[in-house]
């Protein structure tokens, strides 16, 4: 569990604190993130009208990508939070610069949200579904790649 290992005395923090730093670990990143990603079509539909729109699906898509990645930062500005957490999300910041897994993960958990309401929806557009199997396939691929690099990296 990456919460043990980035948190030198986990015993010491609060259950809400263990819970916020847990959003951003498996089952709960993946569950947030097709959440948002199931977000990004009804939400080009507002924007846009419900349009086939490969340009307009982008558009929804780099927004909620723009949102995953603004709204934590706000939060950190605004909401004081402990020393300790801080230092949590400080250390997953500079492995995320570091190891591109991290934007392969998102984009796959995103890109099943998004195939989550097409098939919900009913809406098999081409485009959408272009969108959001490329999202999956790329995630899928690059999560694939990062599995071997770190498997060839441990010791026999």
């Amino acid at each position: 569990m990456e919460l043990m290992k980035n948190t030198p005395t986990n015993t010491a923090l609060s259950n809400s604190q263990k819970l916020l730093l847990a959003m951003d670990e498996f089952p709960l990143d993946a569950i947030w993130r097709i959440a948002a990603g199931f977000a990004v079509f009804p939400l080009t539909d507002l924007l846009f009208e419900k349009k086939d729109s490969i340009r307009f699906s982008l558009v929804g898509l780099l927004f909620i990508l723009l949102m995953i990645r603004l709204l934590p930062l706000l939060m950190r500005k605004i909401i004081p939070f402990s020393m300790s957490v801080q230092q949590v999300w400080s250390r997953r910041r500079v492995t995320a610069k570091k190891v591109d897994s991290y934007q392969w993960k998102k984009l796959l958990w995103i890109g099943i949200g998004m195939l989550s309401y097409i098939a919900v929806s009913g809406l098999l557009w081409k485009g959408r579904i272009f969108i959001a199997s490329v999202c999956v396939l790329s995630g899928g691929a690059g999560m694939l790649r990062w599995r071997l690099i770190v498997q060839k990296a441990l010791p026999q």
